[in-house]
């Protein structure tokens, strides 16, 4: 049917096949670009959760904080009992304070009669 010359042929030939390796290349230095991209993004987000698994891996978890809670709670009674204490002392040293003010008082007042 066709005779077609091997001039016209083999130029026509290597022609669609550059083509069809231009495309080729073309494609893939494409998907190249967004594998390139793609893992960009992967290494910087992997760095972000590298950096906040180790900051809170430095947070205090839930056995520490409840061990805070009772030591907090500890050093609140131990200040209710000085506080007790202090109180007391403070009533024994008015009482002290009376007293010794009597004394003066007789001892002012007593050599003078």
């Amino acid at each position: 049917m066709f005779d077609l010359d091997t001039t016209v042929t083999l130029p026509l030939i290597v022609s669609v096949l550059a083509i069809a390796f231009t495309w080729y290349r073309t494609r893939r230095s494409a998907v190249d670009e967004l594998f390139r991209a793609g893992r960009k993004r992967m290494e910087t987000l992997d760095s972000r959760l590298s950096a906040v698994e180790q900051t809170l891996g430095a947070m205090p978890n839930k056995e520490h904080l409840h061990e805070l809670q009772l030591a907090i709670e500890r050093q609140t009674g131990a200040l209710n009992t000085m506080q007790a204490v202090m109180t007391g002392n403070n009533k024994v040293m008015e009482r002290l304070e009376q007293i010794v003010s009597r004394h003066e008082d007789h001892l002012l007042n007593g050599a003078s009669k």
